[in-house]
């Protein structure tokens, strides 16, 4: 592992559990097992770092946006419920613990940095909205579910998720993590099973 990559993770690890404002450079160079002078070979400041956190946390979350075209593939398998469950799944699927501990940092710290809110607003409420939507919209196109104000739904949709997702970056162990994914999936079935147009 590169000293960067080390630093990475360690300052990660602290952020979560401390906070970034918790949390100084002398902390993260002693857990990385270095002298403080050396982190700035690396990063140029604290706010480097979680802004490298930041990027990272953001690249995840495209698995749980795969392309329209790939959605349009799936409806020609699954009921529209089961697509947003698949979508749920893939996202679950490709979670760890350093996602988790990123999403802890993106969710406590965007009420105290504006360049994390703006990362937040953007990626977990502007453009998964946008993109629920488009699915939605999709559906109706193809007669698969019943008219519907896609925005409102598209919001009601997603702004459940993420106070789920903010829950479950929370889990202490597996059996809450195996509960809480249970109820993301159940809150999709009913939400969009009813919309289901019976063919």
């Amino acid at each position: 592992m590169s000293t960067k990559q080390n630093i990475f993770d360690n300052a990660l690890s602290l952020f979560s559990k401390k906070g970034y404002d918790g949390v100084s450079i002398r902390d993260i160079a002693k857990a990385v097992g270095i002298k403080e002078s050396s982190i700035y070979n690396h990063y140029p400041s604290k706010k480097a770092i979680i802004d490298d956190i930041c990027e990272h946390f953001v690249q995840t979350l495209s698995v749980s946006r795969p392309p329209l075209a790939q959605v349009e593939a799936m409806l020609e398998k699954i009921r529209p419920s089961q697509v947003f469950l698949a979508l749920i799944s893939a996202y679950g699927q490709s979670v760890n613990d350093k996602i988790t501990q990123m999403a802890k940092v993106v969710f406590s710290e965007q009420y105290h940095d504006n360049d994390i809110h703006g990362i937040f607003t953007e990626e977990f409420i502007k453009k998964n909205v946008e993109y629920y939507i488009e699915i939605l919209t999709l559906m109706q196109k193809k007669n698969l579910i019943r008219a519907c104000d896609t925005a409102v739904l598209a919001n009601v949709f997603n702004n459940e998720q993420i106070m789920l997702t903010i829950q479950f970056a929370s889990c202490e162990n597996d059996n809450e993590r195996f509960e809480l994914a249970k109820i993301m999936k159940q809150s999709a079935e009913y939400l969009f099973l009813p919309l289901e147009v019976i063919m």
